[in-house]
């Protein structure tokens, strides 16, 4: 059930009925229920290696992801679809830790691939970034 708080905080900020609130599925509901605590965590993806990126991703960069967007401010990686797209999977997985009160860096996720697979495998650029959460002070 969504706390009641956050039931109204959701309402206005969606302009959703209750009764279609309460058609939510329990998975969406139990994320929706979690968004308080997902607000003291940033998602961070660190680019650990990096050849030919065509947007120029370079070795530290990183895509912050706060709350359910990518924070540019805290960004300092340069926003590709192609890194973006596989980067969700693990993002999501380390909310849903968060929502079941665990923690996320106890995760098996600990890295993602952009979908270009390098000169190699037919490729082109290849960046790998290590996925992490970090707490908000």
């Amino acid at each position: 059930m969504i706390d009641r708080d956050v039931r109204d905080l959701i309402k206005a900020h969606l302009d959703i009925t209750d009764e279609d609130l309460d058609n939510v599925s329990p998975g969406y509901s139990k994320m929706l229920s979690g968004a308080s605590e997902l607000m003291t965590w940033n998602i961070v993806a660190e680019v650990t290696d990096s050849e030919y990126c065509m947007h120029k991703c370079k070795v530290g960069d990183k895509l912050v992801f706060s709350g359910h967007a990518v924070d540019p401010v805290k960004s300092t990686c340069p926003l590709c679809l192609g890194a973006l797209a596989p980067l969700i999977d693990r993002v999501h997985i380390l909310w849903d830790r968060i929502f079941d009160g665990r923690d996320p860096n106890e995760s098996w996720v600990r890295y993602s691939q952009c979908y270009d697979a390098g000169l190699i495998h037919g490729g082109l650029g290849r960046v790998i970034f290590k996925v992490y959460a970090e707490k908000i002070a």
